[in-house]
């Protein structure tokens, strides 16, 4: 059994992850902004210790890892989906999610009496923009979109630091990532509910392909990297295989049993970053013997299911997220 501080516990992927920790017997803490939507962990909360203070604040952070000597650090603490502001609102405070709230983990975790044996981090395959395919972690990234270049800058910021810290830090570029849970901001979520509910929806962008895996996945791989002997800088979390939007829409229409006549899609267009993102998975599979073991179709109907047993959640998430186009 390990102790593990958890950052972005509240999220998507970070409750996942808590509960899985706690399954297999950790010692689990986590970190929750005040006044973040805590409710994913309501379940939880009996079983694991929080920690309520801002990541900006590295004071806060220094005197949570002194308190809890953590051997490691899973570092999730991000907000995936940003809309575009004036004056560059938006990238601004991307800046402080991603770099800031960096700094002052890194700083905090190697000053303190008992720093952790690892932190392992997320970053996301859309740092890689519109690289050739599928991307190699040597890639030069081309990021398409600010959201992009924040993760990528933070990427090589911790390359730079690396020297200076006690412990290494694992740069985990995620692929997207879907399953239950997930808030109807997202296409997946909310396809699925709409599709439930006997609603017309429209795919945008439909021929654009993308890298999917299913959240289980991801918490399997961001464990095994925490328990293997060996390390790297930066290692794609994906599953290698990028259907197009239309594929997937189509998967779901089956899936949940709707009306295909509802469906419209649509081709051209801009499309928010590079039309294809899709990673190469060999390092994963060289180092740390991981490679997806969820297939698409299954991980659809297993989301699909979950939002059939689970509507007063989900129904929850989509009046406070649903958009009238995918």
């Amino acid at each position: 059994m390990s102790r593990v501080l958890i950052t972005g516990a509240a999220g998507f992927i970070g409750s996942h992850l808590t509960r899985t920790c706690l399954d297999v017997g950790h010692e689990v803490h986590v970190v929750v902004r005040p006044g973040s939507d805590d409710s994913r962990l309501d379940a939880l909360d009996q079983s694991i210790e929080r920690h309520n203070f801002d990541l900006q604040s590295e004071d806060a952070m220094k005197s949570c890892l002194s308190e809890i000597s953590p051997e490691f650090v899973f570092h999730l603490a991000a907000r995936p989906r940003r809309r575009e502001e004036a004056e560059l609102s938006d990238a601004k405070a991307g800046i402080k999610e991603h770099l800031t709230a960096l700094l002052n983990l890194l700083g905090a975790a190697s000053s303190v009496p008992h720093p952790p044996l690892k932190i392992i981090r997320t970053g996301s395959i859309a740092e890689y923009g519109t690289a050739p395919r599928p991307y190699e972690e040597e890639s030069r990234e081309m990021p398409a979109t600010a959201y992009g270049a924040e993760l990528a800058s933070a990427t090589h910021l911790i390359g730079g630091l690396q020297r200076r810290l006690p412990f290494p830090v694992i740069t985990t570029r995620l692929a997207l990532v879907y399953g239950p849970t997930q808030s109807t901001e997202f296409m997946i979520p909310l396809f699925i509910e709409r599709c439930l509910a006997g609603q017309p929806c429209v795919v945008h962008h439909s021929g654009d392909r993308r890298d999917l895996l299913h959240v289980t996945d991801v918490v399997d791989a961001l464990l095994r990297i925490a328990d293997a002997p060996v390390s790297t800088r930066l290692v794609n979390v994906a599953s290698g295989v990028a259907p197009t939007m239309r594929e997937v829409a189509e998967l779901i229409v089956e899936r949940t049993g709707a009306d295909p006549d509802l469906i419209e899609y649509r081709l051209g267009g801009m499309s928010a970053g590079a039309n294809e993102l899709r990673a190469s998975t060999a390092r994963a599979k060289d180092l740390f013997g991981w490679s997806a073991r969820i297939p698409l179709r299954e991980g659809i109907t297993r989301t699909v299911e979950w939002h059939r047993q689970a509507p007063a959640l989900s129904n929850t998430n989509a009046g406070r997220w649903s958009r009238e186009t995918a």
